[in-house]
């Protein structure tokens, strides 16, 4: 196959740029999401709800989850952190988003 497609062209253009970011020629957008202390995620936790089981009714997140942050048994993915963050600094924004009407 001779033609070259959009996306082809696309795909490569990023695969240049990737190389490009990895050799240190360009400096690629990014966020760097902090990790959270067990005593931080505690914290978040208590702000907004009195129990792991209360947390997950409001949240989603199950208690057994919370639980393993607060005792420092799991890790939370960047996924989770950010959800957290955003629960440390504004829970009506998650309420909102998770309202079904």
């Amino acid at each position: 196959m001779t033609k070259r497609t959009a996306t082809g062209l696309e795909i490569e253009a990023a695969l240049r740029e990737a190389i490009a970011h990895r050799k240190g020629e360009v400096t690629l957008a990014s966020r760097h999401i902090d990790p959270m202390s067990p005593e931080r995620i505690k914290a978040i936790r208590k702000s907004v709800a009195k129990s792991p089981k209360e947390f997950e009714a409001r949240f989603g997140i199950p208690a057994r989850t919370v639980e393993g942050w607060e005792q420092d048994r799991r890790k939370p993915d960047p996924a989770a952190r950010v959800l957290l963050a955003v629960i440390e600094n504004d829970p009506g924004a998650v309420d909102r988003a998770l309202d079904p009407a």
